[in-house]
């Protein structure tokens, strides 16, 4: 019989972390790394599909969420959704990896691709009752709250 030479050898953790010392990684810095990564896969998730091109992750250090949007009222949006952020970024990361998020205006650098152009565009209220199905999907009452006075405006 023979045997993986491999899978019978134990890593030594201290070696490993050694290693990353002589890297600059301590377990902190990969800790957020990983969180951050974490976060920036499941933002569509997190801030919903509407703000997720206009937004995005830029850092995660010592629990402070920095998040860049594209335009100020982006950034009033997503202040609106600060409690719906921390709570899904608990339910990703771990209660109290974030505990603060910092909203700034700037330019993304992450690019989604445009949405295509509808060829059949809906007007009046077909167009109002696909924005009300969505929005009847929404869990979060303040943002449903929000939506609907959005929609209030169309």
């Amino acid at each position: 019989m023979n045997e993986d030479p491999i899978s019978s050898k134990k890593i030594d953790t201290s070696e490993f972390r050694s290693i990353l010392q002589q890297l600059g990684i301590t377990e902190e810095s990969l800790r957020e790394k990983i969180s951050l990564h974490t976060l920036r896969n499941r933002w569509k998730e997190v801030v919903g599909p509407m703000f997720a091109p206009h937004s995005e992750v830029v850092s995660l250090q010592l629990g402070k969420l920095r998040i860049v949007v594209s335009h100020n009222a982006y950034k009033q949006e997503l202040l609106f959704l600060q409690n719906r952020i921390l709570r899904q970024s608990a339910q990703y990361l771990g209660k109290g990896s974030v505990r603060s998020i910092e909203i700034s205006v700037g330019k993304l650098t992450s690019s989604y691709p445009s949405p295509k152009p509808e060829t059949n565009e809906k007007k009046g209220l077909e167009g109002k009752e696909d924005l009300i199905a969505i929005l009847e999907k929404e869990t979060d009452p303040e943002i449903k709250k929000r939506y609907l006075e959005i929609l209030q405006y169309i």
